[in-house]
């Protein structure tokens, strides 16, 4: 029992659930040199999973973590980059002065390379072996500093989810219990708490985080691209 126990808790101790400026979380802390992050959008037959369901049921093994991984347009049809096993699938948007929360500039690219997981600005991203990537927005944090267009105390309220690099490379991505958050609090837990010098908006009121251990009724859902965690 005590063997089963121990196991049980370095499976999920990477598991967090917080509270930061009264409102609740649920995160998970993935290592890149231990475990597998891949993108996914379209199966076999070129039709979006959608659903966190529908992708678990072809991974090669049980998911550590899925969530969403960015906006899409009607179709599921991801906005802006996507690449997946090295392949540009949808082309870097580098528009402005559009509405919506992917164009609050600046945004930025979450994406993998053989030396681990990188969270970059639209405009210093550069394509150079890039295994997986998907673009979003806005920026949470940018070189250590809070996205210049957040105000603390902003009523502007919703369901949060993003990823941030932490000081030792590893990969967090946070997710908020109920529709309280406001971007500059969000953003603050990864500046602050865990000490991301970049960090990534990934979506709000749709987005979901099927966690094994704390979320694992967390499924469904109606996505483009969604992020993946497995074990090695």
């Amino acid at each position: 029992m005590k063997i089963l126990l121990t196991a049980f808790f370095l499976l999920f101790s990477r598991e967090l659930s917080f509270t930061w400026h009264q409102q609740e979380y649920d995160a998970i802390i993935v290592d890149p040199k231990q475990e597998q992050i891949h993108m996914h959008w379209l199966d076999d037959k070129g039709v979006p999973y959608k659903t966190i369901n529908a992708l678990q049921q072809v991974l090669n093994k049980p998911a550590l973590m899925i969530t969403n991984g960015g906006m899409f347009e009607p179709g599921n049809v991801p906005v802006g980059l996507y690449i997946e096993n090295g392949k540009i699938i949808r082309p870097l948007d580098t528009a402005q002065n559009k509405p919506g929360n992917f164009y609050l500039l600046p945004n930025g690219v979450f994406y993998t390379d053989q030396q681990g997981a990188h969270v970059t600005t639209t405009t210093e991203f550069k394509n150079n072996a890039i295994s997986y990537a998907t673009q979003s927005g806005p920026m949470l944090v940018i070189d250590g500093k809070i996205h210049p267009l957040f105000k603390p105390g902003s009523e502007n309220v919703n369901l949060r989810s993003g990823v941030g690099i932490m000081p030792d490379g590893k990969v967090v991505f946070i997710i908020s219990k109920s529709n309280q958050t406001n971007f500059y609090d969000f953003a603050t837990i990864f500046k602050e708490k865990f000490g991301c010098k970049n960090a990534l908006y990934l979506d709000g009121a749709i987005s979901k985080m099927y966690l094994k251990g704390n979320r694992k009724d967390d499924v469904g859902g109606d996505f483009g691209v969604m992020i993946a965690v497995t074990t090695k």
